[in-house]
């Protein structure tokens, strides 16, 4: 019988150990665009780059303050629960997923990928299972890299999202906000929620009151950078 080499972990299922998952997760970290995690069961926070803390705990967080701690200790349990879920179902199934969700007031991109510990660091035959994520920032007018593009995956939404700076907006006002991002005109936005011409400029002028600015193509950009669509005016606010 012939063996052959061992396989990687990403996208694979074949096994790292605990340094080299950490080595693994520092290449990948030193994108400045990138946020990195390894996570165990449960939600324990194994490893996290600096860009992930800042990019979802703001720009003064460390990973220091995550690591060896589970997410529901870090972040609003809604939220925390629902990663929670994927990451133990990803872990489960062996099979990876891309998560979106609006976190202060941006629109991130969250690639799960499952992969599993050297039974040699863990004292277990079989292994421990843990995912590898990898969170980007994309605008609505851009469209997200598949880093798994070899293998299957599901897509989901968060149910919960953190609106940062656009929490201030009711549920319609975000409505119009995102058709602004869409480049619709005041018309166009009346046809979509079935309201007057009317009622869409006096909503829009209320988001730029609220938002202290008035620039219709300056709306639109805060739109795209929250990648805001229509149906996010439903989700649930932290």
């Amino acid at each position: 019988m012939t063996t052959g080499p061992k396989k990687d972990a990403v996208g694979t299922g074949g096994t790292l150990g605990n340094t080299q998952l950490q080595a693994l997760g520092a290449a990948l970290g030193s994108d400045p665009m990138s946020g990195v995690a390894i996570f165990g069961a449960g939600g324990a926070v194994v490893w996290a780059n600096p860009q992930l803390s800042k990019m979802f705990r703001g720009p003064d967080a460390s990973p220091e303050q995550s690591i060896g701690r589970r997410l529901n200790q870090v972040y609003p349990e809604s939220f925390a629960n629902e990663v929670v879920s994927l990451i133990d179902q990803c872990a489960a199934t062996g099979k990876p997923a891309l998560m979106r969700t609006i976190w202060r007031g941006e629109q991130i991109y969250t690639w799960v990928q499952p992969i599993k510990s050297d039974p040699a660091d863990t004292g277990d035959a079989a292994g421990s299972s843990q995912v590898l994520t990898i969170s980007r920032k994309v605008r609505g007018d851009e469209h997200p890299k598949d880093l798994f593009s070899a293998v299957e995956f599901e897509k989901l939404d968060t149910k919960t999202i953190d609106l940062g700076p656009l929490d201030v907006l009711s549920t319609r006002e975000l409505e119009v906000l995102a058709l602004l991002g869409q480049g619709l005109s005041a018309a166009d936005i009346a046809a979509v929620l079935h309201r007057s011409v009317k009622t869409i400029n006096t909503h829009r002028e209320s988001i730029g009151k609220k938002l202290k600015m008035d620039d219709r193509v300056k709306l639109a950009a805060v739109a795209q950078r929250a990648g805001l669509r229509i149906t996010d005016a439903a989700r649930e606010r932290t």
